[in-house]
């Protein structure tokens, strides 16, 4: 477990979060990190648009699924790395 899943599972615990909840945020994250190959806090607002961008279009991720992602990968920036992106105001769950 990196420095980086561990600070996000005790935040993520210290929100009262279910064992679930925690689980699937941080597989969010590791899916974006996967995609870039890269560690998720190197991941600009630019690429995190894209990313869920291909999600929608190429992935065709569920409504479901989709919301699962933007609330691990929000709660990462917001809560874990403490980032404000404007892309967070554009992006939303569609079916």
């Amino acid at each position: 477990m990196t420095e980086l899943q561990k600070t996000m599972i005790e935040t993520l615990q210290l929100r009262g979060m279910s064992e679930r909840i925690q689980q699937a945020y941080v597989r969010a994250v590791r899916q974006l990190a996967q995609h870039y190959h890269k560690s998720p806090d190197l991941v600009t607002d630019e690429e995190l648009r894209q990313y869920f961008l291909c999600i929608k279009n190429v992935k065709k991720y569920a409504r479901a699924t989709t919301t699962i992602a933007l609330c691990g990968i929000k709660f990462f920036f917001e809560r874990t790395m403490g980032k404000q992106w404007t892309s967070f105001d554009l992006i939303g769950p569609t079916g």
